[in-house]
């Protein structure tokens, strides 16, 4: 019984990182696109989920945040949600002692495609792109 319980958190875990790698994948793509465009900068972060940080070019106190969950994600979909966030108050919520993530009082707007939690996407970056681009005008 102890062997098949660690077996099946061993496939989690196995499952869990190969999720981690996709969404990885999408918002690099999307940080790839942005530089290219010359519209924001990426800072990724791995930790227990995976965080993209996209730094506007235009305005550089604004710093979109989107949160990657690998662990309730599936094959098909990835779990992501997104926020916009005061980048200068987030660096010193940080310096404070706050987690990456955690900066929840440096947050100017939430988005409202992206409901609390998260929301379900596509492995594409194009989509994650498109649905930033909604809402935040400064990315076109």
């Amino acid at each position: 019984m102890a062997k098949q319980l660690t077996e099946v958190i061993a496939e989690q875990e196995k499952r869990r990182e190969h999720y981690r790698k996709m969404i990885t994948v999408i918002l690099r793509g999307v940080g790839d696109y942005y530089q290219t465009k010359g519209v924001a900068e990426l800072s990724l972060h791995q930790g227990r989920d995976v965080h993209a940080f996209y730094r506007l070019a235009k305005d550089p106190t604004k710093v979109i945040h989107v949160q990657g969950y690998p662990g309730m994600s599936t094959d098909k979909q990835a779990r992501v949600w997104a926020r916009m966030m005061n980048y200068d108050k987030m660096i010193r919520l940080r310096e404070g002692g706050v987690a990456i993530g955690n900066e929840h009082a440096a947050t100017i707007k939430d988005f409202p495609d992206f409901t609390a939690g998260g929301i379900m996407i596509p492995y594409n970056s194009k989509y994650l792109e498109e649905m930033l681009t909604e809402n935040v005008p400064e990315l076109r």
